[in-house]
């Protein structure tokens, strides 16, 4: 059990961050039975020659706080007496502690919260008073909003429809402000749960890639997938790959052309063709007519399926399907403008061919159709 009080700020953020889950049991945490827990005991500062050595022994930093949100989990009070100061085995605190780095993001965001909360009125009553007064400006007031927009900006959380799956867990949840170098040293999940991806080069050798890293130095060498299993599996590293090219740079948006209204990615008559698989270039007349997706739907020409498992939906044109999923949207190309970033997956209506990509699609103007960058 803590010793350390911590103030409600922290409790509720921590609270919050944790969905109100107990960290141990996983079962719904009361406000009222909330208890915070130090997974590395807090007791270990008075036997600071104990702690050295366990800091040893577990491969934590010369640095660890026992008081920071790495350390700190919400617990039902009988979870955390069961636990009292005993010290987890050296897998358990290890995998624990991973969960708390990862879920200490989430806890700062939680703070920034509940302060930009705190006395809301007094603070609103205060601006009026001082634009009433003349103290400041209208101009002034949208600087200091744009500012604290782009600051909301800095720490926005991205949450994928569909996480990335590693061989020990699923990563669902990003932030932009977030280094991810530790990630692409993870070992993905590969079908039918093998250990690695077998790639091959023009002199018909082969290596083997488990990790985002391990993919990159391979391909950069001019190793390539070969099989159709190899391919369809290698979307896995390829999206991976360049979904966090996109997060760290994506950016604010000045503008967008995809917010009023509101538009969704299956509104086929905002939709230009150009982003379906198109092997024989055979849309190019439909595009240079400016026909949205919505009108070749409506004479026949694609075929559109709302049900096409993970994805969206699916649009068939000339034997093959494209099915997209939008995974979030920002500025990705430094035009100032909001786009949209989308896993695609194409598939051969008649034989087994199938691979995944990823397309960058933007709006630049209302009578523009969505096209891709």
């Amino acid at each position: 059990m803590s010793k350390t009080k911590f103030d409600n700020l922290i409790r509720s953020s921590i609270w919050s961050a944790y969905k109100n889950l107990c960290f141990y049991c996983n079962q719904s945490l009361d406000w009222g039975d909330l208890q915070i827990d130090h997974i590395i005991p807090e007791s270990l500062e008075n036997n600071p020659d104990e702690f050295e050595k366990i800091k040893n022994d577990l491969g934590l930093d010369k640095n660890f706080n026992l008081n920071a949100f790495y350390n700190l989990v919400p617990t039902h009070s009988k979870c955390n007496l069961r636990k009292s100061n005993d010290l987890f085995t050296k897998n358990a605190s290890l995998f624990y502690l991973s969960i708390a780095l990862k879920t200490e993001a989430k806890v700062k965001i939680e703070i920034e919260k509940l302060k930009r909360n705190k006395n809301k009125g007094l603070i609103i009553s205060k601006l009026q008073c001082a634009l009433s007064a003349n103290i400041i400006n209208t101009e002034e007031l949208k600087d200091i909003l744009k500012d604290a927009e782009k600051k909301d900006w800095d720490i926005r959380e991205i949450k994928l429809p569909i996480g990335i799956e590693f061989i020990d867990e699923i990563y669902d949840n990003f932030y932009l402000d977030t280094d991810f170098s530790s990630l692409l040293d993870k070992k993905l999940m590969i079908y039918n749960d093998d250990e690695y991806l077998e790639l091959v080069n023009d002199n018909d050798e082969k290596t083997n890639v488990s990790t985002l890293n391990e993919w990159k130095i391979a391909t950069a060498k001019g190793y390539y997938p070969l099989t159709t299993y190899a391919i369809k599996m290698s979307s896995n590293f390829t999206f991976f790959d360049e979904f966090i090219e996109v997060l760290q740079k994506s950016q604010m948006p000045k503008g967008s052309f995809l917010n009023d209204p509101w538009i969704k990615l299956n509104m086929l008559d905002y939709l230009s063709p150009n982003i379906l698989f198109d092997v024989e270039g055979r849309l190019k007349e439909y595009i240079e007519e400016g026909l949205s997706i919505g009108e070749l739907v409506r004479r026949g020409i694609v075929k559109y399926d709302i049900s096409p498992g993970i994805y969206e939906f699916s649009l068939e044109f000339e034997g093959f399907e494209t099915s997209l999923l939008e995974q979030f949207r920002a500025d990705f190309n430094d035009d100032g403008i909001e786009d949209i970033f989308v896993s695609c997956w194409v598939r051969s209506i008649e034989g087994t061919m199938g691979f995944g990509y990823t397309e960058i699609l933007t709006k630049l103007s209302q009578k523009h159709l969505i096209n891709k960058i």
